[in-house]
């Protein structure tokens, strides 16, 4: 797991090494690379320390099916912890099915994205 030493700022995110590419083009600058989710769960942990994190985006792939968005949120209010999808057949979809899905399921409305 590589972790930059600066303090961060705003969103970052938490994914595998191909993924980080698309991170910075997104103009990410504070990218965790790390390999499993017992890294990304760590990682998740010490970002929710930082005062000056709003938003941490979380490769889909590296989360076990049994942890739900929900838990992932509960600890707390700051930061919100994204999930962004990484498979072929998610990243297929079109993103407003994707997010009305993952809402339904968690917060049991349908939310129309427009």
């Amino acid at each position: 797991m590589s972790l930059p030493s600066e303090t961060v700022k705003g969103i970052c995110a938490v994914v595998k090494r191909d993924f980080e590419p698309l991170m910075r083009m997104l103009g990410i600058k504070d990218v965790y690379i790390v390999d499993s989710w017992d890294e990304a769960r760590r990682a998740i942990s010490e970002l929710t320390e930082h005062k000056d994190v709003a938003v941490i985006i979380v490769q889909e792939g590296l989360i076990p099916r049994e942890i739900s968005f929900i838990e992932l949120n509960l600890q707390r209010r700051y930061p919100i912890v994204t999930v962004i999808p990484d498979t072929r057949e998610k990243l297929s979809e079109h993103p407003g099915t994707y997010y009305r899905e993952l809402i339904r399921r968690y917060i049991g409305y349908e939310v129309y994205i427009g």
